[in-house]
């Protein structure tokens, strides 16, 4: 059976509840083709896989989150926390036999506070960006 996006729980140390949607945290490397004389093909050689910066979202309730938001605020740059994302079957429980994906030491980049425009009805969220090193 296929996963639907909504699927996942993404958490991070120090900060209560769950992050409604991720991006980034792709793992690339860079390659260079290198040519001997007289060569028809090349040697390939690959860079160190390296992982994208990771943005999380959460809809922002001004009661729980504004807080935390200040506090972060005055972190960028500073904090260093564990990320995990966990992949969950159609009931909202943790796939068994899955491991999920935790990227160590991510470095706080980033606080998106809430959008605002007073004629909307749209929900309000905030994002936290993170430099990240690794992903085990």
């Amino acid at each position: 059976m296929k996963a639907a996006q909504r699927q996942f729980l993404w958490t991070v140390d120090g900060i209560p509840g769950g992050f409604a949607s991720k991006s980034g945290g792709e793992i690339t490397s860079d390659a260079t083709k290198v040519w001997d004389g007289g060569s028809l093909t090349p040697d390939v050689i690959a860079s160190p896989p390296e992982v994208g910066d990771i943005t999380l979202t959460r809809p922002y309730d001004p009661e729980n989150h504004q807080e935390l938001l200040t506090s972060l605020i005055a972190k960028v740059g500073q904090m260093r926390v564990t990320i995990s994302g966990q992949p969950l079957s159609g009931d909202m429980r943790a796939v068994r036999g899955a491991s999920p994906r935790v990227y160590p030491n991510a470095l706080l980049i980033g606080v998106r506070e809430p959008e605002s425009d007073a004629s909307s009805g749209d929900a309000a969220d905030f994002e936290l960006t993170f430099a990240v090193g690794s992903a085990g």
